[in-house]
């Protein structure tokens, strides 16, 4: 069977395959005794290998087959897998990435299980290893004691999850089972088989046939998940010591649900089963539903949204005509139109929606690694997982907050001596919040540590020629703050792998900036920090004020506008050379909107927009107000971007082009310093 037209749909199940068993195994760390956990992985380590040994990749089938012998003593234990084995699992889900990766790549896994599974399976041969015991209800010592020099196999199935029919496959199986030889004992018995109602089964077969074989005619059985064959042990008295070790054959039932998806295949139906159901006049189980979602490619959705923007443009272009015409009924099919259009608007970019837990759920995995480094007690709280936001702005928000989580980390959580001796728990908390506000979503890295500390930040900018002492000695909070965002600074000691090398912050807020959203230090020295990031929900369409400046128009992002007023009404100051616009509750810098934004000056202006900017506020004299506007971004040529106050552009109903205003640029820029952009 060619598989190369599955390997995209393979690749990105893989990732999420390792995605989930990376955040399971942590989980299952904290709290061995979640059995939905437990079940969890066993379930996508399953599907994982199944897929993979369908599509030919027999290295990761490997790994993670035995992967699933050492999963498979979380249920024999109690209190789970200790720091150790933890370890080596996280070490193979990295190892499996990388092949994941290299296949992606050049079409080849790269991977020699040999070594892996060499430590895989020294863990489950490890001497603290528990011993599989027989269900009850079998005498499994009577049993052996029957069978004189006959050999013994035990054969443990399990029925797959969705299994409707438990008590038919349990029948087929121990049928399955007697064409390899006499069943001695099983759970169900094949006298109670009809009250069976469970997805294990378990068989002692009097046979010489080999395992595969055994183990090949079972899985055959429709809706068996796995089913594994080994040498029994038997029973021992209490004060005899447990010697005896089990080896394990397992086969894998490579079902096509496991397997690679085959999109649009045949639904074939399975042959009429001779046993009866006792409870024959019972309504019939549901029919299983279909698949409720369906993988489509990031590509398609882009494509999509451009083609939403499209016809956004084209709707207002024909509301304008619409609007000077006189036709009789054209009013009321243009307010059809415009209803399903929206509509429409609001389901694409629905569609392009997801929660943010899919940067969340790698964070566990990182806490726990880096705290162990460390030799920190780290507490992880992720709330507003459900939290949902643009496609892209998820997929950029992963470096920003893995920065951010690392400075809590190295800078802000105190070791667990020092906590003790400043009075807090030797357990260090690290909230990563995400919520909805308005048109925008704010996530939040929180943590209970030592703080910032204005002294220390200060003496360090000293240093490096930043402030002067006089400033140094005046730095309060929001001040030193400020300083950890500049390019090249740090407060560290020394560098390491996790920090020090002052790239961070800067790189944080650069990141931030480029999805036109900001980024924010609160702190209070002893009691913790605060990272505040506010990002739009979409950066594909957004509510803008449209405004005309210098013959041309500018689109001011909504969310950042706060009021606008006639400059005839208002006082307006000259200092130092510089306009100030004077209000009751303050004097801002009033900017001339056409110049600070790269064009040339207006010159007349009769209205200023107080925006919202990085450094605070400040005022934009512009010449017209054209009004409220939901906007189609697009983004800029690198040159005009990097040249003007702008973050994108837009094009309007009359075909001109708005440029969207980047509310930190013109803060930072000024109006004499702005750049020009040739008309």
């Amino acid at each position: 069977m060619d598989t190369a037209q599955y390997l995209p749909m393979f690749l990105a199940e893989a990732r999420e395959h390792l995605q989930e068993l990376n955040l399971a195994v942590v989980r299952v760390e904290e709290t061995p005794d979640d059995r939905e956990t437990v079940d969890e992985i066993f379930r996508i380590a399953h599907s994982f290998k199944g897929m993979s040994a369908t599509m030919g990749f027999e290295g990761i089938a490997a790994v993670t087959h035995r992967m699933e012998d050492v999963f498979e003593l979380l249920k024999q234990r109690s209190g789970g897998l200790d720091h150790a084995a933890i370890d080596v699992l996280l070490e193979c889900l990295d190892t499996l990435e990388a092949a994941v990766d290299s296949i992606e790549a050049d079409g080849s896994e790269q991977l020699d299980p040999a070594p892996l599974s060499a430590r895989l399976e020294a863990l489950v041969r490890a001497p603290d290893a528990e011993v599989m015991q027989a269900p009850e209800g079998v005498d499994l010592a009577a049993i052996l004691a029957a069978a004189g020099d006959q050999r013994i196999v035990e054969v443990v199935v399990t029925l797959a999850e969705d299994c409707l029919m438990p008590s038919v496959r349990a029948y087929m199986v121990l049928a399955a089972l007697a064409e390899h030889g006499e069943l001695a004992g099983s759970d169900p018995h094949h006298d109670a088989v009809e009250a069976f109602d469970s997805r294990r089964i378990v068989a002692y077969l009097a046979s010489d046939h080999e395992d595969d074989a055994v183990l090949a005619t079972v899985s055959a059985v429709p809706d068996v998940a796995s089913a594994k064959a080994s040498e029994p042990v038997a029973p021992l008295a209490a004060a005899e010591p447990v010697v005896a070790e089990a080896v394990v054959a397992e086969a894998v039932v490579a079902a096509p649900v496991v397997a690679a998806p085959v999109v649009a295949a045949p639904v074939v139906a399975e042959p009429p089963v001779a046993p009866v159901e006792p409870d024959a006049g019972k309504p019939a189980a549901a029919p299983k539903k279909a698949a409720a979602t369906v993988r489509v490619d990031a590509e398609r959705l882009d494509q999509l949204m451009h083609s939403m923007g499209e016809l956004v443009v084209h709707r207002t272009l024909v509301e304008s005509l619409a609007a000077h015409a006189d036709v009789p009924g054209l009013s009321q099919a243009m307010q059809e139109l415009t209803r399903s259009s929206q509509a429409l608007q609001a389901m694409v970019m629905q569609v392009r929606m997801i929660p943010v837990d899919a940067v969340f759920m790698r964070f566990p995995r990182l806490v726990r690694d880096l705290s162990s480094k460390l030799g920190k007690d780290v507490e992880l709280q992720l709330i507003g997982k459900d939290t949902e936001l643009d496609r892209t702005v998820v997929e950029a928000l992963g470096d920003p907050l893995v920065h951010l989580i690392r400075n809590s980390l190295d800078h802000g959580l105190e070791p667990p001596a020092d906590r003790v001796a400043a009075g807090k728990p030797k357990t260090g908390v690290l909230e990563i919040s995400a919520r909805h506000a308005g048109g925008n979503v704010v996530i939040e890295v929180r943590d209970d540590g030592r703080g910032i500390d204005p002294a220390k930040v200060g003496r360090r900018a000293v240093e490096r020629g930043l402030i002067t002492a006089d400033a140094a000695a005046a730095l309060d909070g929001k001040g030193a703050a400020e300083l950890l965002f500049l390019p090249g600074f740090s407060t560290a000691e020394f560098t390491s792998d996790i920090s020090g090398r002052g790239v961070g912050m800067d790189a944080v807020r650069t990141m931030i900036r480029e999805l036109g959203g900001e980024v924010t230090l609160t702190s209070e020295l002893g009691q913790g920090t605060m990272a505040q990031i506010r990002l739009p929900l979409t950066l594909a369409i957004m509510a803008a004020l449209l405004v005309e400046a210098g013959g041309q128009p500018y689109a001011i992002p909504l969310d950042r506008v706060e009021r606008t007023l006639r400059l005839a009404d208002q006082t307006v100051r000259s200092v130092a050379g510089r306009r100030m616009l004077v209000l009751r509750d303050g004097v801002l810098p009033l900017l001339d909107g056409a110049s600070a934004l790269g064009g040339a000056s207006g010159g007349d202006a009769e209205h200023a927009v107080i925006v919202r900017g990085r450094d605070g506020r400040l005022a934009l004299a512009v010449t017209r107000l054209v009004g409220q506007r939901e906007l189609v971004t697009r983004p800029l040529p690198a040159d005009v971007a990097d040249r003007a106050a702008v973050s994108g552009g837009a094009v309007l109903s009359d075909g001109r082009i708005a440029l969207i205003v980047d509310c930190d640029a013109v803060a930072t820029s000024g109006p004499d310093r702005a750049p020009r952009i040739a008309a």
